[in-house]
């Protein structure tokens, strides 16, 4: 919206003129910009010796990336349960004999042949967690790590 203001008249001649000045609101300011949304990435390698490793195993809640590296030469996979079960104490899972139960699950990478390499998300609370190879065998045989989420 414009505003007209007279600032005074002057007469010539019989020439009536008006001095004006436009003035338009000022642009309202900026919104801030959003804060860049923090992501935490935790590195992960899975290995044929059995071993599920991380360059951190505790992170603060938020969103998370697990960077996923299958470092052996058989297919892996890295299972993320949110459970208060120990580590070595998850159930068998009655329907895939050698496989465990994975209620929790909050983010996996499903399958991954040998040298594979695999990204998730997932935004995490506080809580107990477990990281796991969920192939026949691997959690019986180790494949396991506790994750702490504070």
């Amino acid at each position: 919206m414009r505003k007209l203001q007279v600032l005074g008249t002057l007469a010539i001649a019989g020439t009536l003129l008006v001095s004006c000045t436009a003035t338009t609101p000022a642009a309202a300011p900026a919104a801030p910009a959003a804060a860049a949304a923090r992501v935490d990435t935790v590195n992960a390698n899975l290995t044929d010796m059995m071993k599920v490793t991380v360059d951190r195993n505790t992170i603060t809640a938020g969103k998370v990336s697990f960077v996923v590296k299958n470092s052996g030469l058989i297919a892996h996979e890295l299972v993320l349960l949110r459970t208060d079960v120990s580590q070595e104490k998850l159930a068998a899972n009655t329907e895939e004999p050698g496989k465990m139960v994975e209620t929790g699950n909050v983010g996996e990478t499903g399958d991954m042949d040998a040298g594979a390499s695999k990204t998730f998300s997932a935004t995490l609370p506080a809580g107990h967690y477990i990281l796991m190879c969920n192939e026949v065998g691997h959690y019986a045989s180790g494949m396991h790590i506790a994750f702490t989420v504070n």
